[in-house]
């Protein structure tokens, strides 16, 4: 074979040098981060409309919180001045409910016919009276200088013998009343037992003159805490003060800080008046405001942070969509050098084909001469040859044909890979062509002590192949098989498959081993690669890749089945009619692959061996039934299986 300077110069093409530098690409890899342009830095950094918008959310929210805060207050106010209002109508009416009674038990007493009549009106309606209104402590029957005449209840008044006319606090409240003929209330005062209180009088006006008054003393406690507590209780804290500014009502747990004071003035008989203040507390209402806040400001921090997140998010899959972007581009840019650097080794693949078919076929002619004038000569055309020197003729004979087939062998798989073979799709008779090939290779299976058999079923289809092409690959295949077999038979099998039909070449040789299967039909591998020897022995190792090639021109496929011990057996698959011809399969055919891959498949086969190891090629027949048999050795299994197991 011709080196790589000599085939390069020949080719005219310069011998490129190829380095990893030259071979890189600048694929950035997916998981290293590639740096970012600084416009794209600053583009993802500052996303100014999304921190915007936050920013409106966040201070909306706050105004929005702010306003529900201060609607709260606002009607908590409202509410706290209601209470302060419905406080001073209940106040209000409920003294004037007692200064009407007290009117209509004057009114009755003053009506009376006769002490008698009086003083039993008067213990009847003051008794109920008092039953009905508890803070009412003492009910009194005065005359017209102030004398008490009749008393029930408590003796609410110190000196209860001394006419009311004698005190100052009494006095002013009585002429009031008199001259005015309308109740009245005496200032605040003390009562018997100390307790702060008041004195009401109605006057008992009878035909325009005044006989007498009738007057209830009223103690502070017992009308706030007994009768107005119940109904003054509610959300908010009270105080009554008197016209002295005295405290005289208090809920209980009045506060010492308070935000707002709402005062409504309380009216009384006489011109008096107290004041009813309503306490609105700081920071009420508390559990309302705390919701509001607590829950708002949640509320604005979850929508911050989803906010944030998003743009955390969106900035990232920024910077993958570029780093994408990238890596698309670099991939782009790598599979273009690809496909140009294939394009490239398929042009040398091309050239190197061509060269080398130019050169083996120049290589035939002188080839060719040598081996016609040295059979010359072995034939005596010059003179008869010494023995000696006859023994070297045969050597350069046999050099010569070896010389000759391994130029044949490299100009086929030339014009294969170039797509220069050609093929002449014909009818073929297989029974002929499988006793052809059996009548070239009997001399050397006689040679080696071997036996030749040929099964082949009797309804065999015609298919359209090449006949020529189909013969070398049958002989490729029994040559081998004869190399490798030192003692056995070698046996060629045709039967129907499944689109067309196999034709197995089964030997009882020394087999290949598993981790050879992959690299015996490459070009130059060869099974016992070890040790020089003679390489006429050895052979060049283009056998079973010409032989795969040429199958899958004639739209088969090659594949072999073997174990190291027990021989081998491979097997040609051939379609009824051989494909056209395409510019796909030529291309498949120069890249040494074909539209559907090969397999090669590693199974232990056992090979029984024959009983006599007789030098002789035998044809059989299989029969079409059972009951009809045309055979010189009988073979009784079906073509379908192994027919020498």
């Amino acid at each position: 074979m011709l080196g790589g300077a000599a085939f390069a110069t020949a080719c005219g093409h310069e011998r490129t040098t190829t380095h990893p530098s030259t071979l890189s690409i600048g694929i950035v890899m997916i998981g290293q981060a590639s740096p970012l342009p600084e416009e794209l830095r600053r583009g993802l950094a500052g996303p100014i409309r999304w921190r915007l918008l936050l920013a409106l959310v966040v201070v909306g929210g706050i105004a929005l919180l702010h306003r529900i805060d201060a609607l709260l207050t606002r009607e908590y106010e409202r509410e706290a001045a209601a209470q302060a209002i419905q406080g001073d109508a209940l106040i209000e009416g409920f003294i004037r409910q007692r200064v009407q009674l007290l009117t209509t038990l004057g009114a009755l007493t003053g009506s009376a016919h006769g002490t008698r009549d009086e003083s039993e009106r008067f213990d009847v309606l003051a008794s109920e009276i008092r039953r009905e209104m508890p803070d009412i402590a003492t009910v009194y029957l005065l005359d017209a200088r102030g004398g008490v005449r009749i008393a029930r209840g408590e003796d609410a008044l110190p000196d209860p013998g001394v006419a009311h006319r004698a005190f100052p606090l009494r006095a002013p409240a009585m002429r009031q009343a008199a001259e005015e003929h309308a109740p009245a209330a005496t200032a605040p005062l003390r009562l018997a037992d100390g307790r702060p209180g008041t004195l009401l009088y109605v006057p008992i006006i009878s035909g325009n003159r005044l006989t007498g008054y009738v007057a209830a003393a009223f103690a502070y406690e017992r009308l706030f805490t007994r009768a107005l507590a119940g109904q003054l209780r509610g959300r908010f804290p009270y105080r009554v003060y008197d016209e002295r500014g005295e405290v005289i009502a208090s809920s209980v747990g009045f506060p010492e800080h308070i935000a707002r004071d709402i005062t409504r003035e309380i009216t009384l008989p006489g011109g008096h008046a107290w004041r009813l203040d309503i306490a609105v507390e700081s920071m009420q209402p508390l559990t309302a405001r705390a919701i509001n806040w607590v829950t708002g400001v949640l509320v604005l921090m979850l929508v911050g942070f989803l906010a944030l997140r998003e743009e955390l998010r969106a900035r990232r899959f920024a910077a993958y969509s570029r780093d994408l972007e990238l890596l698309s581009r670099d991939l782009l840019d790598a599979n273009m050098r690809l496909e140009e650097r294939a394009q490239q080794i398929a042009e040398a693949n091309r050239a190197k084909s061509r060269f080398l078919a130019n050169v083996s076929h120049e290589l035939r002619t002188p080839l060719n001469a040598i081996v016609g004038y040295n059979s010359l000569a072995l034939d005596g055309m010059y003179g008869e040859v010494p023995t000696p020197l006859r023994a070297s003729h045969k050597r350069i004979q046999a050099a010569a044909d070896h010389l000759l087939g391994l130029v044949n062998d490299v100009l086929d798989l030339s014009k294969i890979e170039v797509g220069r073979m050609e093929r002449e799709i014909e009818p073929v008779d297989l029974d002929s062509i499988l006793d052809g090939v059996a009548t070239v290779v009997e001399p050397a299976a006689e040679a080696k002590g071997l036996r030749v058999d040929v099964v082949a079923a009797r309804e065999l289809p015609r298919i359209e192949t090449d006949p020529r092409h189909l013969r070398q690959i049958l002989l490729n295949l029994t040559a081998n098989a004869i190399k490798f077999t030192e003692r056995g038979a070698v046996t060629v099998v045709a039967r129907k498959g499944g689109l067309g039909v196999e034709i197995s070449v089964e030997d009882t040789g020394i087999g290949i081993a598993a981790s050879d299967l992959d690299r015996i039909f490459e070009e130059f591998e060869q099974v016992r690669p070890s040790g020089r020897g003679d390489s006429m022995q050895r052979g060049t190792g283009l056998g079973l890749a010409i032989a795969r090639k040429l199958a899958r021109l004639l739209g088969g496929e090659l594949t072999v089945v073997s174990q190291v011990g027990h021989g081998s057996c491979f097997t040609l698959t051939l379609p009824v009619a051989a494909p056209a011809r395409t510019a796909d399969s030529t291309i498949d055919a120069a890249l040494g692959e074909a539209a559907a891959p090969g397999r090669t498949i590693a199974h232990p086969v056992e090979h029984p061996r024959p009983a006599a190891a007789t030098p002789s090629s035998t044809r059989v027949e299989q029969p079409a039934s059972g009951d009809e048999r045309t055979s010189v050795t009988h073979i009784e299994d079906e073509p379908s299986t192994n027919p020498r197991g």
